[in-house]
């Protein structure tokens, strides 16, 4: 176990050949799931439609609206915070199979 672990064999021996394919099976057989590691005011939960999900690192409010196009989660969110918001950053979500599920928006009123 000890060699396995600090990686002594020759290359082109057996053993090193089955721990090259143990870890290119993990790359490409582990679920994208696994590894979802996108920050929580990207994460969609619950059934509302417009979520305040938090604030970023620089402490801007974000919200998420549920919406598959941009321009109905922009008057979706215009809508319910007011006229006077001002939108100044947005990225497209997606879950976990590439569909577009809704919008993040970095907002200053």
């Amino acid at each position: 176990m000890k060699r396995f672990l600090l990686w002594s064999f020759e290359r082109g021996s057996i053993q090193y050949d089955v721990i090259c394919v143990l870890i290119i099976a993990f790359v490409f057989v582990t679920p994208a799931t696994f590894f979802d590691d996108r920050p929580d005011y990207m994460r969609i939960r619950g059934s509302d439609p417009i979520v305040r999900q938090g604030k970023d690192d620089d402490g801007t409010p974000v919200w998420v609206v549920k919406v598959s196009e941009e321009q109905g989660a922009v008057g979706r969110l215009k809508g319910s915070l007011g006229p006077d918001v001002t939108i100044f950053h947005t990225y497209a979500v997606d879950d976990s199979f590439g569909r577009r599920v809704a919008y993040a928006f970095w907002v200053v009123r």
